[in-house]
């Protein structure tokens, strides 16, 4: 569920089970799921998976009959993925915890799930009668390296329509989603919820980004003449804060006197490891201690937080790539893509 205005009287029964099951330690944990069954469990589990940090006020309304041992003190829980993975993990057995995986998985993306066994190119060929905003809906349900593959088999002419669709889709109502999850596949039940994220110029941006370097060229160029600031957003958004790290040494070390450390220390937070070993190897080992040290110390953060600082810096790159200072290697992960 959204969570900028995470609010208690919007929880439902299974939102509120979530949260006390996030907050239990591992050993009531267990305890508890031996007591559900798997529909049960499920739809507890696909609620922490969607949550992500709950306020210490919603959290101490959920928990209000346990608090004596919350006490007075400001406490959240994290939720996630990962965290409802680690919770099935921990607290079943390994046949049961690999049934509700593999649930858990087909709720987030059900789409992409049920044409998993389908080659990108058939996907394509499947759709090519299709309206372009149906084609958008579609690609924004896959993995970003799959719909790349799938939007390189669409006809060109279509390609940019498809993809400004992409770009400007922002929320749709669950209800279009299922009924497109029915049409693809009659695998799965209808319900209706909250809007779903499925598109933006974020998600445009990482299709292109799979493509060839030409082809995303050429997508963008045509998409200039339909609308060009969502081509200009697409083509900012398409240089991630990683991909400086094909900047050259020379360049590399420019870039680096621009930074204050302290944004650095944030960015790197949750850097892949190849930027990392390319901030370390181009600084003192002194300053590469002081920029472990720090980040050790760093509090929890928002990933919107990080990623902002890391826009920060991307913007500095592209500045002094315009000027002439460096270059970055961008537009497309090539021709060939692992699928």
């Amino acid at each position: 569920m959204p969570q900028k205005h995470l609010q208690y009287e919007l929880l439902n029964g299974t939102e509120k089970a979530a949260i006390l099951m996030m907050s239990l330690p591992p050993a009531r944990v267990r305890e508890l799921m031996a007591r559900l069954d798997d529909t049960e469990a499920e739809r507890i589990l696909v609620c922490i998976s969607r949550f992500e940090v709950i306020p210490a006020t919603v959290l101490e309304r959920v928990m209000r009959d346990f608090q004596e041992a919350i006490g007075k003190h400001e406490i959240s829980v994290q939720g996630g993925r990962e965290q409802a993975f680690s919770i099935i993990s921990k607290a079943v057995d390994s046949d049961r915890a690999l049934r509700l995986k593999e649930k858990l998985g087909r709720d987030e993306k059900r789409i992409d799930w049920s044409l998993r066994e389908y080659s990108p190119d058939f996907i394509a060929n499947q759709l090519a009668l299709e309206h372009p905003q149906t084609v958008a809906l579609v690609l924004a349900q896959f993995p970003s390296e799959r719909g790349a593959v799938v939007v390189g088999h669409l006809n060109e002419e279509v390609r940019p329509e498809v993809m400004l669709r992409v770009a400007n889709l922002q929320t749709v109502a669950s209800d279009v989603i299922y009924e497109l999850e029915d049409e693809v596949s009659m695998m799965f039940s209808r319900q209706v919820g909250a809007p779903t994220p499925v598109g933006g110029t974020d998600v445009a941006a990482k299709l292109l980004n799979g493509v060839s370097k030409t082809e995303g060229q050429e997508i963008l160029e045509r998409m200039d003449s339909r609308d060009p600031e969502i081509a200009a957003d697409i083509r900012k958004k398409m240089l991630t804060f990683n991909d400086l790290e094909t900047i050259d040494k020379r360049g590399f070390q420019a870039l680096l006197r621009e930074i204050p450390t302290e944004d650095l220390v944030v960015a790197l937070k949750t850097a892949s490891d190849a930027m990392k070993e390319k901030v370390f190897s181009n600084v003192s080992s002194r300053a590469a201690d002081q920029i472990r040290e720090e980040s050790d110390l760093l509090p929890p953060m928002r990933l919107s937080e990080i990623e902002n600082v890391q826009r920060q810096i991307v913007d500095v790159a592209r500045r002094l790539e315009e000027e002439g200072v460096l270059s970055i290697e961008t537009g497309g992960g090539g021709d060939d893509v692992l699928v």
